[in-house]
């Protein structure tokens, strides 16, 4: 791979990777990559670059006649801390495209920086709904997904393909789970659903014994969450025994690879749904899965925010290459075009609010090769951000939030 140097960057380091690293700056194509490096949140940032990394590997020394540099922000998992880098990526350093963030407090921050700075912006993983709906402006553009987006699909799959009627969600208490939870309500009610009983918790919740003591009945229970959170819950509802009582599902992020060691045998089974699995056999996943493991080892696994970074990565840089030149207009006309055919997750295309039309999985826990992995078992395709709805009355409606939409499917809002 291209020759690696740290460079300090504000109260940051920054990974620069460059083609040519004495390019002047009239010839060099500058990409700012932001995610957390450092922090609790570091695993995502982590995998962000290593398929950013990759990125650069195939796309060779030069773009459209630009030296490549690219240079990674730690932005801490902090919104304060990404705003200041950006600014510092715009002002000082001279970025011409940025990519990321990737969470979701720091997406949002990344937007306001974005609307008023005019660089163009791929999102790489952030979820929230507003960057590509009601708040959208036209620099911006996601390569990964909405909150809500997997979960239409799995709502309609839990209703239809399981035959569950009654669910009761435990969730934490925070605004991704609230859109992962309105999804799923939209899909699992118009596919026959009766109603979605609502626990939220905090985040951090260590111990779950009241929740699960009080737990009520229903078809099944779906864990909202992830993270040791999501690792704490599913531990203890097998030591309460609710696995007897009720098949445990999960939202998007929970039966995540990296928790899956430690859940062991007993995730076996386990579905959700998600625009990625790295249970994939196409052609185009597996050349991607081996160059990945080539460059970063077998025991590291890419999930979703590396094949997010990677794609994310490519597409600004195809942005150049379709327009020919640094100039932003074109290069935000460029990623507004954008069409992949050959993505590892599949292919997409952005819908006109700038965000991917693509395939959902439904996901199932499986060992393979001596590895549990998400294995697709159902694919539905070209799912837009707006699930099956139209777009204007969709963003006409308010947000989702930790009581809305209805938790009864036969409120008013479910037959319009």
């Amino acid at each position: 791979m291209k020759t690696l140097k740290t460079i300090a960057i504000g109260s940051a380091s920054a990974l620069a990777v460059a083609a040519t690293v004495n390019a002047q700056a009239d010839d060099t194509l500058r990409v700012g990559v932001i995610g957390p490096t450092s922090g609790v949140f570091s695993f995502f940032g982590e995998q962000q670059r290593m398929g950013v990394e990759l990125a650069i590997e195939e796309l060779g020394d030069e773009v459209a006649g630009y030296n490549l540099e690219v240079e990674f922000y730690d932005s801490q998992g902090d919104a304060e801390v990404t705003v200041d880098q950006l600014r510092a990526m715009d002002s000082r350093d001279d970025v011409d495209i940025v990519v990321g963030p990737v969470l979701g407090g720091t997406g949002l921050a990344g937007l306001e920086w974005a609307s008023g700075s005019g660089v163009p912006t791929v999102i790489s993983y952030s979820a929230p709904e507003d960057i590509t709906m009601r708040d959208r402006v036209e620099n911006v553009v996601r390569a990964g997904w909405t909150g809500a987006q997997p979960m239409f699909a799995f709502g309609e799959y839990v209703a239809e393909e399981l035959g569950h009627e009654d669910i009761v969600m435990v969730g934490q208490d925070y605004a991704f789970p609230y859109d992962q939870l309105g999804g799923f309500m939209r899909g699992f009610c118009a596919a026959g659903g009766n109603s979605v009983e609502r626990i939220w918790h905090p985040t951090d919740t260590a111990d779950y014994s009241s929740i699960l003591a009080t737990l009520p009945q229903g078809d099944a229970v779906l864990y909202n969450g992830a993270g040791s959170d999501g690792l704490a819950f599913f531990e203890q509802y097998r030591d309460f025994g609710m696995h007897e009582r009720m098949p445990l599902l999960g939202g998007s992020n929970f039966y995540a690879v990296g928790d899956l060691p430690e859940m062991g045998e007993a995730a076996k089974g386990g579905v959700s749904a998600l625009q990625y699995a790295e249970g994939l056999e196409t052609d185009n996943f597996i050349a991607f899965r081996d160059a990945f493991w080539e460059m970063h080892g077998e025991d590291t696994m890419p999930l979703a925010p590396a094949e997010h970074g990677y794609v994310a990565l490519k597409m600004a840089v195809g942005a150049v290459d379709e327009s020919g030149s640094l100039d932003r207009d074109a290069i935000i006309s460029a990623l507004r075009d954008t069409e992949m055919e050959d993505a590892p997750r599949g292919p997409f295309h952005l819908d006109e609010y700038g965000n991917p039309v693509q395939n959902i999985y439904i996901n199932e826990v499986k060992e393979v090769d001596g590895r549990l992995k998400n294995v697709p078992i159902k694919t539905y395709e070209e799912v837009s951000q707006f699930g099956p709805y139209d777009a204007e009355e969709y963003m006409a409606s308010e947000p989702y939030s930790r009581d809305f939409p209805p938790s009864d499917c036969s409120d008013d809002f479910y037959q319009q």
